[in-house]
């Protein structure tokens, strides 16, 4: 199976059953677990994002994030998650997925767009570095405050 070709896509009410379809094919290997009504309520709000990688008319990642909008600035995209599922790793799809969402937030007026991750997450340092990014403080935290229920909306 050749990976040379992928095609990225905006995800959409129109075509989220591509990503339901592909998410029936997944077997416990994959670490991903995607809940479709969750999936279909987070498009309903206009500034969340998610995007699809698709390799040989399969879906082979998903990417979503947030539009944060600026009392300043264009509007930031945050991208909160990156996967590409486990059988299609390792194979570049991942470096040519995440620049196609770079690329949509720069056509699409956003002033940057960036990712969070652990120094120690360094194929996804690569990753993100390859598509210009850059981190340059050293002393940068995320506090993360976590609340013990699990929210429905």
């Amino acid at each position: 199976m050749s990976f040379n070709d992928i095609c990225c896509e905006l995800l959409t009410k129109s075509n989220v059953h591509l990503l339901k379809d592909a998410i029936s094919g997944l077997d416990k290997s994959d670490d991903i677990e995607i809940d479709m009504e969750r999936v279909e309520r987070f498009l309903e709000h206009p500034q969340n994002l998610a995007f699809i990688a698709m390799c040989n008319d399969e879906v082979c990642g998903l990417i979503y994030g947030y539009t944060l909008m600026s009392l300043t600035a264009a509007p930031q995209l945050f991208v909160y998650s990156v996967d590409v599922f486990r059988r299609y790793q390792n194979k570049g799809i991942g470096s040519k997925f995440f620049q196609y969402v770079v690329d949509y937030s720069k056509e699409n007026g956003y002033s940057e767009c960036f990712v969070i991750t652990d120094k120690g997450n360094k194929r996804a340092c690569r990753i993100y570095e390859k598509a210009g990014g850059k981190n340059d403080f050293d002393d940068e935290i995320v506090y993360v405050i976590k609340h013990s229920r699990d929210v429905k909306n």
